[in-house]
C-alpha cells in the first residue's frame, strides 16, 4: 500500500498571530499550506521544528488549534527555536524521545536534535538517543525507513548555516550509512529544497512555511521571490520513495491575519 506524507517545516509563529516574522505574518503563510492540504490527499502529516520562534506557549496552542480540524495525523517534532517541554505540554507526544511510528510499508523513525544546543541554532542527537537509534534499526531490519529530523546533517554550501548544522552529523551519519533499510533522511532548518544522495543515503531538506533562504550565502540573505514552501513523499509499498517540493504563491496580504 503507497502512503503520501506532506512535510511542512520552519513555521516560526510568534507569540501573537498578528506579529510578524521577517516581514511576514507566519501564521497567515502556515494556514495557506493548510487550505492547499484540505484540497489534496494526504496520510500523515510532518512537522519538522521550529514551530515557535520565540517557544511562546501560545504559539504552541494556536498551532495545536489549527491542526485540531484538519482530519488528518500529524506529528511534530523540535527544532532549534522550540522548547520541548512547552510543546509535551500541549500534547501527549514524546517528542524528547527517538519515536518510531510504523506505516503499512514502512517505518518512520523521528528524532529529537536540539541537545546540546551551542546557542547559535546548532543542536546534537544525544548520546542515549543515538544508542536508541541504532537498536530501532537494529530489531526490524527488512522495512524501509525514512529518518524525519530537523537540523541538517550533511553540509548545504551556505558558510552561515553550516556553522549551525547538526553539531555530530558525523557520527550520526556513519549510523545511517551503515543500514541499508534507510532509504532517506529528511529535514527542515535550512529553509530551501534539497535533493543529494551521499554513501547510499537520499537527504531532503524542504523549504519553510515562513520565508526562504537564498543558497549559497555566506552571510543570511533572505530569498524573497518565493511563497511558502511544502514537501509532498510518496512512500511506495515496493521500497521506493517519490518526492517534490511546492511552493505557493506569494499572497498580498501575507503580512497580516484579519
Amino acid at each position: 500500500m503507497n502512503q503520501r506524507i506532506v512535510q511542512l517545516t520552519d513555521l516560526h509563529f510568534q507569540a501573537s498571530s498578528n506579529e510578524l516574522y521577517k516581514g511576514i505574518n507566519a501564521d497567515a503563510h502556515f494556514l495557506q499550506c493548510l487550505d492547499w492540504l484540505s484540497g489534496n490527499d494526504c496520510d500523515l502529516l510532518l512537522l519538522t521544528g521550529d514551530l515557535a520562534h520565540g517557544a511562546s506557549p501560545d504559539a504552541y496552542v494556536r498551532l495545536q488549534g489549527y491542526l485540531a480540524d484538519i482530519g488528518i495525523p500529524w506529528l511534530w517534532l523540535p527544532g532549534n527555536h522550540d522548547d520541548v517541554q512547552q510543546m509535551l505540554a500541549v500534547t501527549d507526544q514524546a517528542v524528547d524521545q527517538v519515536r518510531c511510528v510504523e506505516l503499512v510499508s514502512w517505518r518512520l523513525l523521528i528524532l529529537d536534535t536540539t541537545y546540546a544546543p551551542d546557542g547559535k541554532g546548532s543542536g546534537s542527537v544525544s548520546p542515549a538517543h543515538m544508542q536508541q537509534l541504532q537498536r530501532q534499526l537494529e530489531v526490524e531490519q527488512n522495512k524501509p525507513v525514512l529518518v524525519v529530523m530537523h537540523h541538517n546533517p550533511i553540509p548545504v554550501n551556505s558558510a552561515w548555516q553550516d556553522e549551525i548544522m547538526l553539531a555530530n552529523s558525523q557520527e550520526f551519519n556513519k549510523l545511517v550509512t551503515t543500514y541499508s533499510q534507510i532509504k532517506a533522511v529528511i529535514f527542515g532548518h535550512v529553509h530551501q529544497p534539497i535533493d543529494r544522495v551521499e554513501q547510499g543515503v537520499r537527504y531532503l531538506a524542504t523549504p519553510a512555511t515562513s520565508v526562504q533562504f537564498l543558497a549559497g550565502q555566506d552571510s543570511f540573505t533572505l530569498q524573497d521571490d518565493c511563497g511558502p514552501g511544502l514537501r509532498i513523499i510518496d512512500l511506495l509499498a515496493v521500497g521506493e520513495l517519490h518526492t517534490q517540493v511546492i511552493y505557493l504563491p506569494k499572497q498580498a496580504n501575507a503580512k497580516g491575519l484579519m
